[in-house]
């Protein structure tokens, strides 16, 4: 009888260890799932973009980090709406930068959550793809712009590998590898190509 109070107070604190867990997750889940949805139908041009709704978005996205780190979906997302604001600031490529460089940061920290995921290497690549463009504009600083074709290079790979058939990776691809074609290896140029052909395959228009 002496060990039953220990273990029923170590059973308490591990049910309540798990209702808190799965309160911030479930939590995190609600908060995420209308910004979400709204980047999702930009994304498909089923809604016109509203700096307006994009920039609650993001506040709601943030909230829902708070209640879930740990969650891939919220940086990628968190991502995708600074390279839509990136993308609305075509005059000024300072501020381009500054939004891009917002992405790559969200990209990249959903990678280390979820490194086999073909859509955040892609989104990766393109980000830094028009990140290299603005840079570019501003007057290039060839050790950043160098280090960063670097991971752009090393995502355009990734994204290749991780996802040959799916449509939206196979169409950033395409679009990067067209603009950049010339820079690229041999090696890379002959990924390139194979990507042409499987987005030809699969009458992507492109």
């Amino acid at each position: 009888m002496g060990f039953g109070l220990p273990k029923k107070i170590i059973f308490t604190l591990l049910l309540v260890s798990v209702l808190v867990y799965l309160t911030r997750v479930g939590m995190a889940d609600f908060l995420r799932l209308e910004p979400c949805s709204y980047i999702d139908a930009v994304q498909k041009r089923t809604v016109r973009v509203d700096p307006v709704i994009l920039n609650k978005s993001r506040e709601r996205l943030l909230l829902a980090r708070t209640w879930d780190a740990g969650n891939p979906i919220i940086p990628e997302y968190l991502g995708q709406i600074a390279f839509i604001r990136a993308q609305l600031i075509s005059l000024s490529p300072t501020v381009q930068a500054i939004f891009l460089r917002e992405a790559i940061e969200h990209f990249d920290s959903a990678i280390v959550l979820r490194p086999n995921s073909a859509h955040l290497w892609a989104a990766r690549m393109s980000a830094g793809s028009f990140l290299l463009e603005t840079k570019a504009r501003l007057g290039r600083n060839e050790t950043l712009v160098d280090d960063e074709f670097s991971v752009t290079r090393q995502a355009l790979r990734r994204a290749a590998e991780l996802g040959p058939w799916e449509p939206s990776v196979l169409q950033q691809i395409v679009r990067v590898g067209n603009l950049r074609y010339r820079e690229f290896s041999p090696e890379e140029r002959e990924v390139i190509d194979g990507v042409v052909v499987r987005a030809k395959q699969l009458r992507l228009g492109i």
